[in-house]
């Protein structure tokens, strides 16, 4: 990507994700931000907690005969949820996945054709298939670089709230720990 389209925070979730974008003439009314603002949280949390695994369980023996049974359990309940998921995904038009680059203060993706700079629009993020509701997060074009075949794209939210940024940023970081965690899962020793 362009130099100019590069993230403002340091914390960042880089990857593919389902997005849609649509051009805006102007942003919901205050009431109607708050309430979006409150399902993005609700998304966000569920999130969290369909994250949770059966972990560690230090050296408990009691804690230990049961961490296997646990683990167990965790995976079929994960499984049918991620079943779940995906007969309610299809009944929902899905966006196509962009590789873009998340951070609590704005998204950077590749689009097919030019947005204007200072272009309101309104964004749909799907954080995870297996709970397919996005976040919906309103936000500006700050920056659009022509190349040859697509356009980088970077649109700062709008005022997102702080309960709302530090939710975002314990996703951001939960995505970078299991990228960690997948990378040394795969890596030969």
């Amino acid at each position: 990507m362009s130099t100019l389209t590069e993230p403002t925070s340091s914390l960042t979730f880089t990857g593919c994700l389902p997005l849609a974008w649509r051009e805006l003439s102007a942003l919901p009314d205050d009431a109607e931000l708050r309430t979006i603002e409150q399902s993005n949280l609700t998304v966000l949390h569920t999130l969290f907690a369909l994250d949770i695994h059966a972990g560690d369980y230090s050296d408990d023996p009691s804690a230990l005969t049961n961490a296997s049974e646990l683990k167990r359990l965790d995976f079929k309940v994960g499984l049918l949820l991620e079943m779940i998921g995906q007969l309610f995904a299809r009944q929902q038009a899905i966006p196509s996945e962009h590789a873009l680059t998340l951070t609590v203060k704005d998204l950077i993706w590749q689009a097919a054709t030019a947005l204007p700079v200072g272009a309101l629009l309104r964004l749909d993020l799907y954080c995870n298939l297996s709970y397919p509701r996005p976040l919906i997060l309103y936000a500006q074009v700050a920056d659009t670089v022509a190349s040859e075949s697509d356009y980088p794209i970077k649109a700062a939210f709008y005022r997102p709230s702080t309960a709302l940024q530090e939710a975002l940023e314990r996703y951001i970081f939960l995505q970078h720990r299991r990228f960690i965690a997948n990378r040394r899962g795969n890596s030969p020793r």
